[in-house]
């Protein structure tokens, strides 16, 4: 776990009492203070999960860290590492006992962590499901997540994109998802996107559905369709 990164939101740490956080205990102290607080203080929870040592890269980081102002001041806005997974349900579930929705966020393994280990691990509806390219030997689920209102999964076609590229090569090695049945919409990136683009990727594609889904709309922007679509 990596502290160089802002990991909770920095209002929730004002109203806390608290500054940067640099470690676990710290972490700690201010999760508990934050559960005292009244339910009035919380906004929707957009839950932006890591991939492949992630705390170090900042991929999947810079969707949290970049995301535009208007989508900031209508969400508390967290960071966690894909491998975990019980503080992520944790923050799902507390936010869902306080009556606001939940907006999910994973890229690599952090999209199979979104999928596998929260979304079908919480007994709480999600909001919205965004995956930016995932991975995992596991793959996603065959069936349609009850509790998901809508699921964007946007990926990379492995069949255009670059083969002589780091992270594309890693991204194979860990069994990329591609396009998934059971979401709601698939959106392939042009050829010139690689695995690496989390950023890029949320805002082609997910930053307008987001929007809209804070905004109490349907997940109606307008997306180019999948190839063959």
């Amino acid at each position: 776990m990596n502290f160089t990164f802002q990991r909770n939101p920095q209002r929730l740490l004002d109203l806390c009492g608290f500054s940067a956080i640099r470690d676990r205990q710290e972490e700690k102290a201010f999760l508990a203070k934050a559960r005292t607080l009244d339910n009035a203080a919380f906004r929707p929870l957009l839950l932006v999960v890591g991939g492949f040592i992630d705390q170090i890269l900042g991929n999947s980081y810079a969707v949290s860290a970049r995301c535009p102002n208007d989508l900031r001041e209508r969400h508390d806005i967290w960071f966690r590492e894909h491998y975990e997974g019980r503080r992520m349900r944790e923050l799902a579930a507390f936010y869902a006992a306080k009556g606001q929705p939940i907006r999910l966020i994973g890229h690599s393994w952090g999209g199979d962590a979104v999928v596998n280990a929260v979304a079908r691990k919480v007994d709480a509806p999600i909001d919205l499901l965004i995956t930016l390219d995932p991975v995992s030997r596991k793959g996603p689920p065959r069936q349609r997540l009850a509790n998901v209102r809508h699921w964007l999964n946007i990926y990379i076609d492995y069949s255009r994109s670059a083969w002589f590229d780091i992270p594309n090569i890693v991204a194979r090695i860990g069994g990329p998802w591609e396009g998934v049945a059971c979401a709601d919409r698939n959106i392939a990136c042009p050829p010139a996107m690689t695995h690496a683009w989390a950023w890029g990727m949320f805002e082609r594609y997910g930053e307008a559905v987001l929007r809209d889904a804070s905004g109490g709309k349907e997940a109606t922007a307008p997306l180019p369709p999948v190839r063959g679509e």
